[in-house]
Order: C-alpha cells, then sequence, then structure tokens
C-alpha cells in the first residue's frame, strides 16, 4: 500500500465548507451505496475481459474517490482505468485485488468521517 492517507481529512473539509455537512454525509450515503456494485463491475469485467465495462466502473470509482479525498484508492482505479483503456486486462487481476484492498479501509475511513459527521462532529 502506498504511504498516501487513506482518507485527507482536509479534502472532505472543504467538501463539508462548500456544501454542508448534511449534503456531504448525502454524498457519502450514495458513495457508500453504489460503491460495491462499482467494485463488482470491476470484478466481473475483469473476469470476463471486459475492458470497458471495467474502464467506466474504475473511473467512475476514480472520480468519486477524489471528491473524498481517499488518496490510496483513486490513484489505483486511475491505474486499472488506464490499463482497461489500453487493453491490457490480462495483467488486471493483481491490481483489481489491490483496489479490493484499498476499498475496504477507504470504505470504513468514509463510514467513521460520515458517522462523526451524521453526530454534529465538524472537527475531522
Amino acid at each position: 500500500m502506498s504511504a498516501a492517507p487513506v482518507l485527507n481529512p482536509a479534502t472532505v473539509q472543504e467538501l463539508v465548507d462548500s456544501l454542508d455537512a448534511e449534503f456531504a454525509v448525502r454524498l457519502m450515503d450514495t458513495f457508500l451505496q453504489d460503491s460495491p456494485h462499482l467494485l463488482a463491475e470491476v470484478r466481473r469485467g475483469v473476469r470476463d475481459g471486459e475492458a470497458e465495462l471495467v474502464r467506466r466502473a474504475a473511473h467512475t470509482l476514480k472520480s468519486n474517490s477524489w471528491t473524498f479525498g481517499l488518496e490510496q484508492l483513486a490513484p489505483l482505479c486511475q491505474d486499472l482505468e488506464n490499463l482497461a483503456a489500453a487493453d491490457g486486462l490480462a495483467a488486471a487481476e493483481p491490481l483489481a485485488r489491490n483496489l479490493e484492498a484499498a476499498y475496504a479501509s477507504a470504505r470504513q475511513a468514509v463510514e467513521e468521517v460520515r458517522a462523526g459527521l451524521s453526530d454534529g462532529r465538524s472537527s475531522l
């Protein structure tokens, strides 16, 4: 894993400051609901050799990850998106496994921040 933090609190704080805590929580809820489906699409696409499915799912997961400052997950998504765009899925399986591990940590971090925002704690 990278030396980058799982979640950059400054990014989340910027999100909260620009939108508000309630809306940030709703965005986090959407991420927590949608991301397992995106991960499943990556898995299926890698398994079935569907590069376009992998590319689209990795792209969406990357964009969502950057929204919350998920600094380990987003670059892995970018790498997988690039690999799929170059139709290099033969080498994608190890990267997809790394993505799954990074996602587990990222999900936990988002859940923790979300809980803090829902409880009215504004400091990240």
